[in-house]
């Protein structure tokens, strides 16, 4: 019998690499491109209810390109890491920060995956889809305020640290 014995170790980068920095902002885009398409795809679900056919949905692929994206995102964050949250650590800000980026990965892989669960296996869960997707946004643009509050009034480069690669 083949045990695998992993030790579970925090890896901290200094910076975010390049690669890091482009998936970041390409799924950003992504979130804020699904959400405003959103209505197409109800559209869409409505013709093929009805019998009828559609071609490309803006929204699934978006969607889907949301969940294989941030899938990438956490294996090169498991492997290299993340610089650790500005502040004194275990403090209630860097816990905060900890568990704000755990709920937007949760979000922006659940999100994806009950989209794939309405769209490829006709499930009846667009009402929960929708719900935690407006969360996702609102969670998402709760993110950019801070990162903007840190840059603006904080003025600890915070947001440099997702401008440029290290």
């Amino acid at each position: 019998m083949l045990c695998l014995q992993t030790e579970v170790t925090e890896k901290t980068a200094t910076g975010y690499s390049g690669v890091q920095i482009a998936l970041h902002w390409l799924v950003a885009i992504l979130i804020v491109a699904a959400w405003f398409s959103h209505d197409g795809a109800e559209a869409a679900m409505e013709t093929l209810e009805k019998g009828g056919t559609v071609g490309f949905v803006p929204h699934v692929a978006f969607g889907m390109a949301v969940l294989v994206l941030v899938l990438l995102r956490l294996v090169i964050r498991l492997r290299r890491g993340a610089p650790a949250a500005p502040g004194v650590p275990g403090s209630l800000a860097v816990r905060a920060a900890d568990w704000g980026h755990r709920i937007l990965y949760l979000l922006m892989i659940a999100v994806p995956l009950g989209g794939i669960s309405i769209w490829f296996l006709g499930m009846d869960n667009g009402d929960v889809h929708g719900l935690f997707g407006t969360a996702l946004l609102l969670i998402a643009l709760g993110h950019a305020a801070i990162a903007l509050y840190h840059q603006f009034v904080l003025r600890d480069g915070l947001l440099r640290r997702m401008m440029k690669a290290e």
